[in-house]
């Protein structure tokens, strides 16, 4: 591959160190078996947090004496007036009261990208906000939501026509949706992994599969006829775009290569145009015909040069581009999903739409440097304690080999100076060393792993797959079992706690290994944190943190009025993911809220 790198490189003003690794996996097609568990949510009032009155001590002037007229008066003493600070709150703290750590995005991450030839707004969909967004060009400012209520669920792709219809895979649910300009909704099911989608010039209507399947397929516009199996064994397609020359081009997520299929040929041969690159996720064409190709996990987007190999990058960013999409100007529009931030690119430069921010904060943990870390699935992020608005440190998903790369992270905790992740989407557990960025430990053994932590010295996580907690490095060593949804792991180094999700119990394993229920009938149990002589617990099910005495199992709220209001998305576990809870060196509280994409900080 030959770059010309006398272009434009359009690298952010104020950049934040990052680690963008890339990675080559698929992700579990056992996600969509696993069948929605059910849990009876309580509902309460928030307690009022009492106000705290100042009280100030006043000293009493001594009377005065009248001076004779020639006589000078006295020099004034002044009022003595001390004033006693006000004592901290006390438990439980209201969400009012926290120090907010980072900024919360308006999305759910981003993923597939079109611009309405109608009114020239940006589509964007996005698989974890279950939502397609309707995004200003000049601005990024959202206009509109289409959500649950058009039955669009978890869309990974989107295109618009020169009607306004409106069309969308779902990645998980394996449905192709349809909005035509006049409301009416129609679903048809391809199978499950359907992601890229997008229409010839005459018309004609095509998706493709990719990680919960393969597949080069094409539809009936109208939804109605059965779906056309074009090659059942084409893997790797991604957003795709027809050219000029009526030919489908496609990026080969797994191989770095951009491909050009004839889907009119009686048998599909797809033919190499451009390769050496990393995870191709997007090909798209400009007004004049040429080919613009996404790297995933280098956030690059080059111009192609299809017959001399001569590309040129046109951007570079530190974070992860899912896709791009061109409006009827050749401007371009491109989706930094994980950071929650559209990016257009035209003859005057490079505009960024609006800040990034946090889109699925999930597990939370803080360093013993003080970092907090908080994990967002496809991305981790580290925050300075100095500096709680922006994120010094980021990691991100890039799609690579086993141990080559971080692999995401629905959950993090704190192992000494590294980090121990799990992800459910990728089945990875890893150990991290945040400081290098190296992978210390991989291991893709686990069926929809939910949470991983260092109790003793093992490094367990807990299966939703298994209904269990299993000891990372033999997994036939079962800790604990018929565990309905385990989700939150914590332990004081010989006892291991572990919630359950589903039936709202949270469980105490003792040194011995036997397992007792430590407390009961609790809504939606999620993160779970030691503190001191006690275990904190976020009750989902009642927008609150909890603490579990563990001499009387007694429980008392600490944290209340959060929102952990997000519906689950179809397809995939039923609690979403885990809102974390940890207790950082400075013995702050800290816990995650994704209804609102906020993480808080509590200082004690």
């Amino acid at each position: 591959m030959n770059i010309n790198h006398s272009s434009i490189s359009a690298r952010r003003a104020a950049r934040r160190p990052a680690i963008a690794q890339r990675t080559n996996r698929r992700l579990l097609a056992s996600v969509l078996a696993f069948g929605l568990i059910g849990a009876a949510c309580a509902s309460d009032d928030d307690p009022e947090s009492e106000a705290a009155s100042e009280s100030a001590a006043t000293t009493e002037a001594p009377a005065t004496t009248e001076a004779p007229a020639t006589t000078e008066a006295p020099a004034t003493t002044e009022e003595a007036t001390t004033t006693t600070e006000a004592p901290p709150p006390s438990e439980p703290f209201d969400v009012s009261l926290a120090n907010l750590v980072g900024r919360p995005a308006e999305t759910n991450s981003m993923n597939g990208v079109n611009v309405s030839p109608v009114d020239g707004n940006v589509y964007v969909a996005s698989v974890s906000g279950s939502e397609i967004t309707v995004h200003d060009p000049e601005t990024g400012e959202i206009v509109e939501r289409l959500g649950a209520d058009l039955g669009i669920n978890g869309p990974d792709d989107v295109y618009v026509t020169d009607d306004g219809t409106v069309y969308w895979t779902d990645l998980l649910g394996g449905n192709v949706g349809m909005l035509t300009p006049d409301g009416v909704v129609k679903t048809q099911q391809v199978g499950p992994g359907v992601n890229p989608i997008t229409m010839s010039d005459d018309g004609r209507l095509f998706v493709a599969r990719i990680f919960l399947g393969d597949g080069l397929y094409e539809l009936d516009p109208m939804l109605e006829a059965p779906p056309i199996p074009l090659d059942e064994t084409l893997s790797g397609l991604n957003a795709f775009d027809f050219g000029p020359d009526g030919l489908l081009y496609a990026p080969s997520f797994f191989t770095g290569e951009a491909l050009r299929i004839d889907v009119d040929a009686d048998v599909i041969t797809p033919e190499v145009v451009a390769s050496g690159f990393g995870t191709t996720s997007a090909v798209k064409f400009d007004s004049a015909g040429v080919a613009h190709l996404v790297d995933l996990a280098a956030g690059q987007v080059f111009a192609l040069d299809l017959v001399g190999g001569e590309h040129e990058m046109l951007l570079d960013i530190e974070g992860t581009i899912d896709n791009i999409a061109f409006d009827a100007e050749d401007r371009l529009f491109v989706i930094a999903g994980n950071d929650n931030q559209i990016i257009r690119v035209d003859d005057e430069g490079t505009t960024e739409l609006g800040e990034p921010g946090l889109g699925l904060p999930g597990g939370v943990a803080v360093s013993p440097d003080g970092t907090i870390w908080v994990a967002e699935f496809f991305a981790m992020r580290g925050f300075d304690p100095d500096d709680l608005d922006n994120w010094s440190a980021s990691f991100y998903d890039g799609f690579s080999a086993p141990g080559e790369g971080f692999a995401g992270a629905a959950t993090v905790s704190a192992d000494g100076n590294n980090l121990i992740l799990s992800n459910t989407f990728s089945g990875t557990v890893q150990v991290i060393d945040p400081a290098t960025g190296d992978i210390l430990q991989d291991v893709r053994t686990l069926v929809l792993p939910t949470n991983a932590i260092r109790h003793g010295d093992r490094l367990v996580a807990a299966q939703a797959g298994g209904g269990n907690v299993v000891d990372v490095d033999d997994v036939a060593d079962v800790l604990i079992a018929d565990i309905a949804l385990p989700t939150g792991l914590a332990s004081d180094g010989t006892t291991l706690f572990v919630a359950d999700w589903a039936t709202g119990n949270v469980w105490a394993v003792d040194g011995d290994g036997v397992p007792t229920v430590l407390a009961e009938g609790l809504a939606g149990p999620e993160g779970l944190a030691v503190d001191g002589d006690r275990l904190l617990v976020v009750e989902t099910g009642i927008q609150q943190v909890t603490a579990i005495d563990f001499a009387t199992g007694e429980t008392s709220p600490v944290i209340t009025g959060l929102d952990f209001s997000t519906p689950p998305l179809e397809g995939f576990l039923p609690n979403g993911g885990v809102s974390g809870v940890t207790v950082g060196p400075d013995d702050a509280i800290y816990v995650s809220d994704d209804a609102v994409n906020s993480v808080y900080q509590f200082p004690r």
